[in-house]
């Protein structure tokens, strides 16, 4: 009968919502004992009203009367409590539930690599930590009101033969024909639920990504194609959403049909047994009242049995987030780097991918520790690729890259991202202070030292200027601040550390020519106390370095300073001839 339990996605589904009631067991357990106790109480009523009418008004007998109808108040009183206690620690397992996922989803997105998160959209994943996990959290809400009234079930059933066995019968009829209708309308809608999430986290997706690209959405006039991309994803949720109504509508009505037409059957059948006094008028209204509290939870435990369906592909949708397994994690050993160690870098044959697109086949290098190196290269060699290999953002198919001779795979995230500090291009900052954007990651940094890395990268005249100095809030993604200031602010960040290792990724490009010059200046006396390395394709950068590391065709095509690689290596010479030529025409 109930085939919505024997499908895949169901029994997929079933240990993480062990998982939840295994973690929250004790609030789920006192939900469960009040709604059995509301459920005993419940059946108990019509009983105490059989009896009223029976002895207390046919037999007209005042003292039991008096006393029945005390019994009923007392009972009516403790359903009311049982019904609060199960409504509040059911809401609590399932918003601790729902809070717990939340967690854990986003707990996970950060251990998993960069290359996670470049093939999956930010609105997916922010569509499987909001709207998904609410509805799991429904699931639990409403499991100890269905369980309670699937024994309320049982127990009417049960109580209703021993009233009028043709009765009886007659009604548990319908009993099942209900339930197979609601359990074959799951199974159905398994399929067409899910498709309705995967909708709706497309829509979630297709919005943060119009959202985030507002201004050059508005720059370009593009408005009218940012809506038509919107309405397309709304639009498939219509469909999809359409379809799953469509199975409702064949279902859900047949639900309300089959009890009523069993009511009407009780109504008839009862009143002519009553009439010819085959039951007593007791057992008769006694009767009724028992088919009346049988159509809530035979029609509560159908709906229950309708909502699975968007429960479990939520459910499934958040299983496949966190069963992704993170491709970099830590080594079980305790290898650190040296303490007198002075960040020497050496890539030994690396060969790394992105997906199918080879970026570097054996790329082998040594830098001296304390060295400030440029990592030139045309567009597209994988010079950003080579600084995100370092801390370990993507991993390396084979061959080795070391710090101080120790293997980075050996070292603790932790530990070697304290170590390699990274200033992107793309500046991002989030929606805190410029001070809290600074000291991110270094929670114990004094104001004079946060003020001293502002200074170095020429961002403290500015900040002093914002409203509130450090304490202004820079605006979602620093969008307050112009491009060359964010840049600062990141740059600052990165030098606040006080890394064996800093990596600039071309993290001066939005700074004006002045400004730059400042702050190469300043940067000389930073970078003598760790190893630096600048990728850019500037010659006045390129000039403030001790080497260059000049990559092509995902080698190294070339090592040592500016000047031999330019009188030495043509295609190094050519592409700073090309860069001149591009500068003359623009």
């Amino acid at each position: 009968m109930f085939n919505v339990f024997k499908t895949p996605e169901f029994k997929k589904a079933l240990s993480f919502y062990k998982e939840g009631v295994l973690e929250n067991k004790r609030s789920f357990l006192v939900s469960m004992l009040s709604a059995v106790v509301w459920c005993f109480l419940i059946v108990i009523q019509p009983y105490l009203i059989k009896r009223i009418i029976d002895e207390g008004i046919v037999e007209q007998d005042r003292q039991i009367l008096i006393v029945l109808i005390s019994f009923m108040l007392i009972i009516g009183y403790i359903r009311a409590t049982t019904i609060g206690i199960r409504r509040f620690y059911s809401m609590d397992v399932s918003y601790n539930v729902e809070a717990g996922i939340r967690n854990r989803i986003f707990t996970h997105m950060q251990k998993l690599a960069f290359n996670f998160h470049d093939k999956v959209p930010t609105g997916e994943l922010m569509a499987r930590a909001s709207s998904d996990a609410s509805q799991v959290r429904l699931a639990f809400a409403i499991a100890p009101l269905a369980t309670a009234n699937i024994l309320l079930l049982i127990i009417l059933s049960i109580t209703l033969l021993s009233l009028s066995l043709p009765l009886g019968s007659m009604v548990l009829l319908s009993i099942p024909a209900v339930l197979w209708l609601a359990s074959n309308f799951s199974a159905k809608a398994m399929g067409v639920s899910l498709r309705v999430k995967e909708a709706e986290a497309q829509m979630t997706t297709e919005v943060e990504e119009q959202l985030g690209g507002i201004r050059v959405v508005k720059a370009f006039g593009n408005e009218e194609l940012a809506s038509s991309k919107v309405e397309s994803a709304i639009s498939n949720i219509y469909d999809t959403s359409l379809e799953y109504l469509n199975l409702r509508t064949r279902f859900v009505p047949l639900f309300e049909l089959i009890p009523m037409v069993i009511t009407l059957l009780v109504l008839l059948l009862g009143g002519y047994l009553s009439i010819n006094e085959l039951i007593t008028l007791g057992d008769f209204i006694a009767f009724t009242q028992y088919v009346f509290l049988l159509l809530w939870p035979l029609r509560i435990t159908a709906w229950f049995l309708s909502e699975i369906p968007s429960s479990v592909s939520a459910g499934i949708r958040i299983l496949e987030l966190l069963d992704e397994e993170p491709t970099i994690i830590d080594d079980k050993s305790d290898t650190t780097f040296p303490e007198d160690g002075n960040g020497t870098i050496k890539f030994s044959n690396v060969n790394f991918k992105y997906g199918k697109e080879n970026i570097f086949s054996d790329l082998s290098f040594e830098i001296e520790g304390k060295k400030t190196v440029a990592i030139v290269g045309s567009t597209g060699s994988g010079k950003s690729t080579l600084a995100y290999l370092l801390p370990r953002l993507y991993d390396i198919e084979s061959g080795l890259i070391q710090i101080d001779g120790v293997d980075i795979s050996n070292v603790k995230l932790s530990e070697l991202r304290s170590e390699v500090s990274l200033a992107f291009e793309e500046s991002f900052l989030f929606s805190n202070t410029a001070r809290e954007n600074i000291s991110l990651g270094t929670d114990e940094a004094s104001e004079e030292q946060i003020q001293d890395a502002a200074n170095i990268a020429r961002a403290h005249e500015f900040i002093s200027q914002l409203p509130e100095s450090y304490e202004t809030k820079v605006g979602e993604r620093g969008y307050g601040l112009s491009g060359g200031q964010r840049q600062r602010i990141a740059l600052a960040r990165a030098i606040l550390r006080k890394p064996r290792v800093l990596i600039l990724d071309d993290a001066l490009s939005a700074v004006d020519a002045s400004t730059e010059e400042e702050i190469r200046n300043e940067l000389q006396n930073v970078m003598s106390d760790m190893t630096t390395l600048i990728i850019t394709n500037r010659v006045p950068t390129i000039e403030l370095c001790d080497d260059v590391v000049f990559i092509e065709n995902g080698k190294v095509k070339a090592q040592g300073s500016h000047t031999e690689l330019i009188e030495t290596v043509d295609s190094y010479k050519a592409l700073f001839l090309e860069s001149q030529a591009s500068g003359v025409k623009k």
